[in-house]
């Protein structure tokens, strides 16, 4: 048997088992995480839509409350001689927009006194002997029953009128609740969705539908008797849905619970959806795993007849990269493309240490400028200072003689300000070169920073910046040499307030996270092009005017010997921000 023939054999038969298995179990449980899911989905919108119909049920049912109680009812007393409760009818439905059709006040004999429509006064309000009294915490004092002959496009409330000037009741007041808003409110839950709406009364008379179900072909009042209704919360379930002309249903069935002080009647709301738009992603799915499983297999076969020719290739690439970077290439070459993960991970290695021995190259070449920065210091230390110092003295010696003009005074103190720059220079030099070991004693870095802008912040005044700090809440404690951190954040807000001018901004900030303390020095200046960031640590070089370039060299160097980390970046203000990094036990 062949290399080609027996992984053509091993992976055929591990992906047909491996996505056999995989596709069923992964079926069944997409369905039945789909089913729980649409069906919670469901049982949530039908409880909603009920609230909706209760809240609607409730508004009316108190806004009748209300009105019943105002002096204007007493009106049916004197039949509405001067139309005044009419008036007051017709302007509650004109407010109510199309809610109501009509609002009626009959008085005790059900004789129409004042009504919304003029043209039904004097008639007889229609006869209903089957009233359903709303619950509440007042039973009996609102009652809603289908208007006569309406083939329920309409609900009717009634509520009695007390008699406020003795006994018993005047009449009643009646309110015609036209269907169409609750039709209205069902079609706009749904919208043109796959799910339909039903409303059911206590006994499963079907009162109102969504337009889904309105608009099929042969619909009639239906009485779902043999229907799950909960008797109270919510359920979900599987239903033949033949008696509203649908295949298999998937329900989400609520009942009214009512509205505050409103009980709710015992309605019901189904929320129904075909299984067959339901599980629709479901077999969709199972076709694409089908044809995936066959795309896999031709894949498989054509791989696995190619990946023997193939093993060989990642070596052979790998040599000949070897081969051009020991040769001397101008350019890295690029990494050989292939698909054998342990040759790709020894081409990141490769690349890795290549990367390590140009970053060695760098730092060899930068100690070697120290070093010379070191022998330069020596000298000068040896050949400047001593001449220096009897420079100096010898001015402080003669800045002392009587009968000095203001010039020969003025040059002398030229003398001594330049003496003291130049011993200033020497002695960077000699830190740049030699740096001190630090003594590493546990600090408070809010302390140190605090110290540093108070010794700084006259300096920034006179120079019209704002200097703040934006320290961390959090306790900040670093190993260092108090001296030589003192030493970093002088330099880095100098170097700050150097670039940036009148009415600009230098800001100090700390961040603590798991494993660092952050500190970052930022200010509103010119900032430092991308260009040249490699370059700001470097040994004499400046972009100060008047600057010897080893300020940002010596800071390097102090955060380096703390473990830390210095990066340079923008600031938010689009100047220059400098962040410190030290890690933390």
């Amino acid at each position: 048997m062949t290399t080609r023939s027996a992984l053509l054999r091993l992976l055929a038969w591990m992906l047909l088992g491996t996505v056999t298995v995989v596709g069923a179990l992964s079926f069944y449980e997409f369905r039945r995480a789909l089913q729980s899911e649409i069906a919670g989905n469901l049982d949530f919108g039908a409880s909603t839509v009920m609230q909706r119909i209760d809240i609607f049920m409730f508004s009316h049912v108190e806004n009748m409350l209300v009105w019943r109680d105002l002096e204007v009812m007493q009106d049916i007393r004197i039949n509405d001689v001067d139309k005044r409760l009419s008036h007051f009818l017709s302007n509650l439905r004109a407010g109510q927009g199309t809610v109501y059709r009509s609002l009626l006040c009959t008085d005790d004999g059900g004789r129409i006194v004042a009504a919304s429509d003029p043209a039904l006064i004097g008639q007889q309000v229609p006869v209903v002997s089957s009233w359903m009294p709303i619950p509440g915490e007042r039973p009996g004092t609102v009652s809603i029953a289908p208007v006569p002959g309406s083939t329920a496009q309409a609900a009717m409330l009634r509520t009695p009128i007390a008699n406020a000037f003795g006994k018993g009741t005047i009449g009643y007041l009646y309110v015609l609740v036209d269907w169409d808003t609750i039709r209205t409110l069902l079609d706009s839950a749904v919208d043109k969705g796959n799910r339909s709406l039903l409303l059911l009364d206590r006994d499963g008379q079907v009162i109102a539908a969504s337009r889904s179900l309105r608009d099929r072909p042969g619909s009639r009042p239906l009485r779902l008797q043999n229907w799950l209704l909960p008797a109270e919360g919510a359920v979900s379930y599987i239903h033949d849905g033949r008696a509203l002309g649908y295949g298999e249903l998937l329900v989400g069935a609520a009942t009214s619970s009512g509205y505050q002080q409103y009980k709710g009647l015992g309605w019901h709301i189904l929320m129904v959806e075909p299984t067959a738009v339901s599980f629709g992603p479901i077999w969709r799915l199972l076709w694409a795993m089908l044809a995936v499983l066959l795309l896999t297999l031709l894949t498989g076969i054509w791989i696995s007849s190619r990946v023997a020719s193939r093993i060989s290739r990642p070596i052979v690439a790998l040599t000949e990269f070897a081969r051009q970077f020991r040769q001397g290439a101008a350019q890295l070459p690029a990494v050989p493309e292939t698909a054998i993960s342990e040759v790709e991970e020894l081409h990141h290695a490769y690349v890795e240490m290549i990367g390590a021995l140009e970053r060695s190259r760098e730092q060899v070449v930068r100690a070697g400028k120290l070093a010379v920065v070191g022998e330069m210091a020596a000298i000068m230390a040896h050949e400047v200072r001593t001449p220096m110092g009897i420079v100096r003295s010898s001015a402080q010696l003669l800045q002392r003689q009587p009968n000095l003009g203001e010039r020969e005074r003025e040059l002398i103190g030229f003398i001594i300000s330049e003496t003291e720059r130049l011993n200033r220079l020497v002695t960077m030099l000699l830190e740049c070169a030699r740096p001190t070991s630090p003594d590493f004693r546990p600090h408070d870095l809010h302390a140190i920073i605090d110290s540093v802008v108070g010794l700084l912040a006259s300096r920034a005044e006179d120079a019209g910046v704002a200097l703040t700090r934006e320290t961390s809440t959090v306790e900040m404690v670093l190993d260092c040499d108090r001296e030589q951190m003192m030493q970093v954040f002088l330099n880095l807000i100098l170097n700050a307030l150097s670039f940036v001018g009148p009415g600009g901004r230098v800001a100090v900030s700390t961040y603590r996270d798991a494993d660092a303390i952050w500190i970052s020095v930022v200010d509103d200046g010119p900032g430092v092009p991308e260009s040249l960031r490699a370059r700001v640590f470097d040994p004499f070089f400046s972009r100060r005017e008047g600057g010897i370039g080893l300020g940002l060299t010596i800071v390097q160097q102090i955060v380096q010997v703390h473990g830390g980390e210095i990066n340079i970046s923008e600031s938010a203000w689009g100047g220059a921000a400098f962040n410190l990094r030290f890690r933390t036990p």
